[in-house]
């Protein structure tokens, strides 16, 4: 019985040191995930019946992957930059007789990150994270039934987003949830006083590679 109490500490012993990573470890960790995402201040006025209507842009869902470097600076208290490509957007699907309308955001985004450790002996792997994230818009394309054009002229370049949400990480696997704020302007169209800001969640899951 002894030896069999021994043993499971050993274990527990092990598996606390792989899920609580030293102070000075690298890790990298790439990731796959979904978005959900749409603009700010994005209506559209159509013509109802006998009248005219506006619709509200709704989320449109997009594809996200990447990878991460975090640095543990201390033992509750890592820092991450990473490198993802997401397409992003918003839709108004289907109105009334009209084809489906939606535009597609194609970015490369760097996000920075400080990541919190909340309990690192009760909750090993579990993070709370914030920080900034700088994006480059690649393209910007508008879909209206199978008619796709190239609207990247209407939207500026750089977008700037804070990024917080949270993290487990358990045997190297890795589930991230974050809600990425943008606080840029990227309306580009002078006749149009708007502030088009993003707004998207982003769920992706990965594996921890200890360096």
């Amino acid at each position: 019985m002894k030896r069999i109490v021994l043993m499971m500490a050993l274990m527990a012993g092990v598996l606390g040191a792989q899920a609580q990573h030293e102070v000075g470890t690298w890790s990298v960790t790439p990731k796959v995930g979904a978005n959900l995402s749409k603009l700010s201040e994005q209506e559209m006025i159509y013509e109802g019946f006998n009248s005219q209507a506006e619709a509200n842009a709704k989320y449109k869902f997009g594809l996200t992957a990447g990878a991460e470097a975090e640095y543990q600076a201390w033992q509750q208290v890592a820092v991450s930059a990473g490198v993802f490509y997401s397409n992003e957007g918003y839709t108004y699907g289907k109105i009334k007789d009209m084809e489906k309308l939606s535009q597609s955001l194609h970015f490369v985004s760097v996000p920075l990150l400080l990541n919190f450790y909340i309990e690192p002996n009760l909750l090993p792997g579990l993070a709370l994270k914030a920080g900034v994230q700088l994006g480059y818009l690649l393209s910007a394309k508008q879909h209206y039934g199978s008619v796709t054009n190239t609207v990247t002229d209407n939207y500026k370049r750089v977008n700037v987003s804070i990024p917080a949400g949270i993290s487990y990480t358990y045997r190297g696997f890795t589930a991230d949830f974050r809600y990425n704020i943008g606080v840029a302007n990227l309306c580009n169209v002078d006749v149009i006083d708007r502030s088009w800001r993003t707004g998207s969640f982003w769920l992706t899951l990965g594996y921890q590679f200890v360096l």
